[in-house]
């Protein structure tokens, strides 16, 4: 158990420090060239040398592809800086369009909706978009997992209530003294038969073994309802950034503001509720597998007043 804790523990340790694998988020050429074919245009691929102004546009970069297509060309580079597009083209005779981590050069003669379509490519949905609300509702998942399998793992009838001591009462046979204290079952009877206790002081020990079994589970009660308000903050921060970036969003930066507070608006709230609904699940499962354990130790209890204690059973303090 020690092992599974501090394993639980170094990966939120990792998470929380933000060393998680990286996610390709970056725009493919292959991406934007399906989307062209989509829209019914086929540009074709050709030498490079064959338009020496698209190709030589960044001296000190190599475009991935020079394309034509009717009167339109156009070539594809990673993303150039802004001061090297504008010193290499200073006479204006080129379109430059930068988006994610691709940029397109373009003639003036070419076809708007290619400009179009390059413009409104998004990289597929991920946590990263989700922002610093990732951190909050990776820690909600790691807490519900680790509980989940922990509580899963405790909560084994070979810890809890062993069949031998089922079949022992069943039968109506004394308690072993010999039984050893690995279940919680074993440890009631061992008070029992070696500490000779009063039949209160025995209930007592034994609500003690059922509140142990509940242990941790606080924790998916916080996680439920605490997942999907971290989502609706997130949703109403993305909306938030929507709304203000609305009047600006004719500049170079506003579809990119407009496209991530919705991207965060959407996803938060997706990852809250993908975290909270598997919680209650889990929640409602082991809270049932609590209380079955709970009435097998309360018959456990009874039977062992009855069975060793049989002078005090009839006392009126039960």
């Amino acid at each position: 158990m020690k092992l599974c804790r501090l394993g639980a523990c170094l990966a939120a340790s990792i998470f929380l420090a933000g060393c998680f694998p990286k996610e390709k988020q970056d725009l493919a050429p292959e991406d934007f060239l399906d989307s062209l074919k989509e829209e019914g245009l086929r540009p074709v691929a050709i030498p490079s040398s064959q338009f020496p102004n698209l190709s030589g546009f960044a001296p000190s970069s190599t475009p991935i592809g020079v394309f034509e297509m009717d009167e339109s060309q156009f070539a594809i580079y990673s993303k150039l800086s802004t001061k090297k597009q504008g010193l290499d083209d200073q006479n204006g005779s080129l379109g430059i369009f930068v988006n994610e981590n691709i940029t397109l050069v373009a003639n003036k003669k070419c076809n708007p909706k290619v400009i179009q379509v390059f413009e409104s490519l998004r990289p597929p949905l991920s946590y990263r978009q989700a922002g610093i609300f990732v951190y909050p509702l990776g820690f909600c998942l790691l807490v519900a997992v680790f509980v989940i399998t922990e509580r899963s793992y405790a909560l084994r009838r070979g810890l809890t209530f062993p069949r031998k001591v089922e079949k022992a009462l069943m039968s109506g046979e004394f308690p072993d003294k010999r039984w050893k204290k690995k279940s919680a079952a074993e440890r009631i009877v061992f008070v029992a038969t070696h500490e000779k206790p009063s039949p209160r002081s025995l209930l007592a020990y034994a609500r003690l073994e059922v509140a142990a079994l509940e242990r941790g589970l606080f924790l998916l009660e916080v996680v439920i309802a605490g997942a999907p308000l971290i989502g609706l903050l997130g949703t109403v921060t993305g909306l938030v950034r929507v709304f203000s970036a609305m009047p600006s969003t004719g500049g170079p930066g506003g579809t990119e503001i407009f496209s991530e507070g919705i991207a965060l608006a959407l996803l938060t709230t997706i990852m809250g509720l993908a975290i909270a609904i598997p919680a209650l699940i889990g929640h409602s499962y082991l809270m049932r597998v609590v209380e079955k354990r709970a009435a097998s130790l309360d018959w456990l209890s009874s039977r062992l007043i009855d069975a060793i204690l049989p002078e005090r059973s009839s006392s009126k303090d039960i």
